[in-house]
């Protein structure tokens, strides 16, 4: 297995650097593209306006719960199971734009991203579809860069999956709580923007 997992990834390796526009837009994307992704997050939860359905909120928060269930279960494999060096620890001459030396399985940020979409996905489809294919090319991008072997960010969304349906479906009780203990603080400052853009879109009919 170990064999064929860094076959396919000298195979990206080779296309990387034959492509290296492509890899540098990719740690492009990767270095700025996970910050905006964190921050729909953000935005998913506050494009509720106060008093309507909680459906968005609830999505936001399994999602960033899930992510954070899925980082510590990525502790737990890398330091206790198996630190897995990262692949240009192990093969030095490999192209790489990525310089991490923390453990290479799973990908933590794989895992966040993937966390991320199916507590999302979870809660509402329509919404998670979206973010799983955000978060699909933040995984690839992790191998594109040298930063991952193939394996390490398939195990990212095993144990994204899990996180995110042990998050949603065991913990939807603490979540709602969660949801209406946080809007307190959310609802004041939204609210008056939300009323705002109803005004404006009643005045434009």
């Amino acid at each position: 297995m170990r064999g064929l997992d860094y076959r396919i990834y000298h195979a990206v390796n080779e296309f990387a650097v034959d492509f290296k526009w492509l890899a540098h837009a990719t740690y492009f994307f990767e270095t700025v593209g996970v910050v905006l992704y964190g921050l729909a997050v953000l935005v998913l939860w506050l494009a509720t306006a106060p008093g309507e359905e909680r459906r968005w909120k609830l999505a936001a928060l399994a999602g960033g719960a899930s992510a954070g269930l899925s980082l510590l279960i990525n502790q737990v494999i890398g330091n206790l199971v198996w630190h897995r060096p990262r692949p240009y620890e192990t093969h030095p001459q490999v192209y790489h734009l990525s310089h991490s030396h923390d453990p290479s399985f799973p990908s933590d940020h794989a895992s966040a991203a993937f966390g991320i979409a199916f507590g999302i996905y979870f809660v509402d489809r329509r919404v998670g579809r979206f973010f799983i294919v955000v978060a699909t090319l933040i995984a690839t991008g992790r191998v594109l860069v040298g930063a991952h072997y193939l394996t390490d960010v398939l195990a990212s969304l095993v144990v994204s999956v899990i996180s995110a349906y042990l998050i949603v479906r065991l913990g939807r009780p603490l979540l709602d709580r969660c949801v209406r203990l946080l809007e307190r603080f959310s609802d004041p400052v939204v609210g008056p923007v939300h009323k705002r853009w109803r005004r404006r879109s009643l005045a434009t009919r």
